[in-house]
């Protein structure tokens, strides 16, 4: 039997957090989520076996490019999708110029969504 692929889901919208887990779940992924990119490297520090970090950019306490830095202190190979509806483009090169991260904007569908973490767990492949 395969594993499923875990995802950690780290954004400070509480409705959206909660959307993601009940769709990512439905559709065959672990997930966990965290309100913060604190909470979330705490859940790194203690489970750091997931396969894909899904964050907001904007965050209170630790924001996405924090985060991402933090992340791979602990997980080296961990991918990385942002989720943001404000990102400029010199923003994205500098986040992603430490290894590969995608981004997808707010609002996003599901179906999107779904497509870019396809191509990330084809690149763990």
């Amino acid at each position: 039997m395969a594993t499923k692929t875990r995802l950690l889901v780290a954004d400070d919208d509480p409705t959206l957090l909660s959307l993601l887990r009940k769709t990512l779940t439905r559709e065959g992924f672990d997930v966990e989520t965290a309100r913060n990119g604190e909470e979330a490297l705490d859940i790194l520090r203690n489970h750091s076996s997931f396969d894909l970090l899904i964050t907001d950019v904007r965050m209170p306490v630790k924001n996405g490019e924090e985060l991402l830095r933090d992340a791979r202190k602990l997980c080296p190979g961990l991918k990385v999708v942002f989720i943001t509806g404000y990102c400029e483009m010199d923003e994205r090169s500098r986040m992603c110029s430490h290894g590969d991260c995608e981004f997808i904007a707010k609002p996003f569908k599901i179906p999107d969504l779904l497509e870019v973490i396809e191509r990330s767990q084809t690149a763990l492949r």
